[in-house]
């Protein structure tokens, strides 16, 4: 209607839990069944960058990532 203020439901954005292993040592199963182990440095949207267990530096796209473990370490 023509004069009034539309409030548009804003869409809910769901966690893809980072933040709770973040910094941790992690296990990630990847889709072609390799695993890589190391810290999860940081997750952006599409990415998370992981130090893995040799001192490499790893960006992995998140849609190649199966499973995130944390180890107790």
């Amino acid at each position: 209607m023509k004069g009034e203020h539309v409030q548009r439901a804003r869409a809910i954005r769901h966690s893809d839990f980072s933040e709770e292993y973040t910094g941790r040592v992690v296990i990630i199963s990847l889709a072609d069944g390799k695993t890589l182990s190391g810290v999860l440095l940081e997750s952006r949207r599409y990415w998370v960058k992981v130090k893995a267990s040799n001192g490499d530096i790893a960006y992995i796209n998140k849609s190649f990532i199966v499973s995130v473990v944390p180890t107790s370490n």
